[in-house]
């Protein structure tokens, strides 16, 4: 009998696998601000939340003084000290809506359908490395001015501290003049708040003394924190795995209240407290044990039976002091405490430098890594075509 005829190439192809690994992760907003954002994803990967976190730090963009020209300085300070001051000063942008009388931020037509997040600074500004212009422009960098005299703000000062007229100057970011009003360095959220405080207005650049003076520009552009440390819009960046704690709560009742307590103090002040214990106080090395009696420790000598953890991101760096210790209290000479670190939960943490609110941070490093990844599909896709 004849053989059949082998397959094609193309036939050999093991086919695509139909099951679908992809995750649906959620997001759960734990603490917001200005500046700080805390939150919860669930239901993803150790790699994926590792990648959002490499976005937020080194990917993000932002502005940053990256050119400076001195025009005079008799300060104490070299110009290279200076300019690096200035370059790791945050420069903050402000997207002001469009009102009926034509003001607003003017952003650029063609980046408005690519770029969803209207507070993206990249709606507003392009790379200087892209732009057409022949040095820098409107649409790629900000120009900011300095001018200052130990004289002049001296007098300044005088007006409200006559005896202190011979005291060096501060110049600081305040002093910063900027030629776009949508960009300017970040010290306080408005004038007013800068009126109203004293004693600190703003970010030292350098001090100046009597017969000293600086004048300099410096020009703002575009950039990533892979590039330059100045360029990260985080301080702060962090992600840990939600902890699973479980306490033998039946068996801990047995023990005496001192055996207890010693399970309690173990680990630091405000890991673990008993339930009912609103205030997260530990035991007597805790905060509050200085105020003497039972409520240094909390509830009252009858609630005082559950340990329960009070701080989750410090509780897996104590488990084995708190195991240890549970294995050598009689009768029972068991560990009374099981943990592990979730591999598909994780909470993050992040500081913003003032560059960009701790929102835009995180939907500007999603939409980047959204970006990267439809990149990537695309070109995969081209290799099986070619294929």
């Amino acid at each position: 009998r004849r053989s059949p005829p082998s397959p094609s190439p193309s036939s050999r192809r093991p086919r695509a696998m139909t099951t679908s690994y992809a995750r649906k992760p959620s997001v759960q907003m734990l603490e917001l601000s200005a500046h700080e954002a805390k939150f919860r994803i669930d239901d993803t990967d150790c790699s994926v939340a590792n990648a959002l976190r490499r976005v937020m730090l080194s990917e993000v963009v932002t502005m940053a003084i990256d050119l400076v020209t001195f025009e005079e300085n008799t300060s104490v300070l070299n110009d290279e000290i200076i300019a690096h001051r200035l370059g790791l000063v945050p420069i903050r942008y402000r997207f002001r809506p469009q009102g009926p009388d034509g003001s607003g931020t003017q952003l650029r037509e063609d980046r408005i359908g690519l770029i969803a997040n209207e507070r993206d600074i990249r709606r507003r500004f392009r790379f200087n490395r892209d732009c057409d212009c022949d040095d820098h422009c409107r649409w790629c960098s900000v120009r900011f001015s300095l001018s200052a005299t130990f004289e002049d703000k001296a007098e300044q000062r005088r007006r409200g501290d006559e005896a202190r007229r011979d005291d060096p100057v501060i110049v600081t970011t305040a002093d910063l003049v900027s030629d776009d009003e949508d960009v300017d360095a970040v010290n306080f959220e408005t004038r007013a708040d800068l009126s109203r405080t004293k004693g600190d207005e703003g970010i030292t650049i350098v001090k100046l003394d009597k017969g000293q003076s600086i004048k300099l520009e410096a020009i703002a552009t575009l950039g990533i924190g892979k590039e330059h440390a100045k360029w990260s819009p985080v301080s702060k960046c962090i992600f840990r795995p939600v902890p699973t704690v479980a306490f033998d709560d039946a068996a801990i009742a047995r023990l005496p209240q001192e055996l207890r307590d010693a399970i309690v103090d173990v680990v630091p002040a405000g890991v673990l407290g008993y339930a009912g214990d609103d205030r997260g106080t530990q035991g007597a090395g805790g905060p509050l044990a200085l105020l003497g009696g039972a409520d240094a420790r909390g509830p009252a000598q009858g609630g005082r039976k559950r340990i329960v953890v009070k701080n989750d991101a410090a509780i897996l760096d104590f488990v084995d002091d708190i195991v240890n210790l549970t294995k050598s209290l009689p009768p029972l000479f068991v560990p009374l405490v099981h943990a592990s670190a979730s591999d598909t939960n994780f909470i993050f943490e992040i500081e913003s430098v003032g560059a960009l609110q701790a929102e835009d941070i995180v939907l500007c490093a999603i939409n980047e890594l959204r970006r990267k990844l439809d990149f990537l599909l695309e070109d995969t896709a081209n290799l099986d075509d070619a294929a």
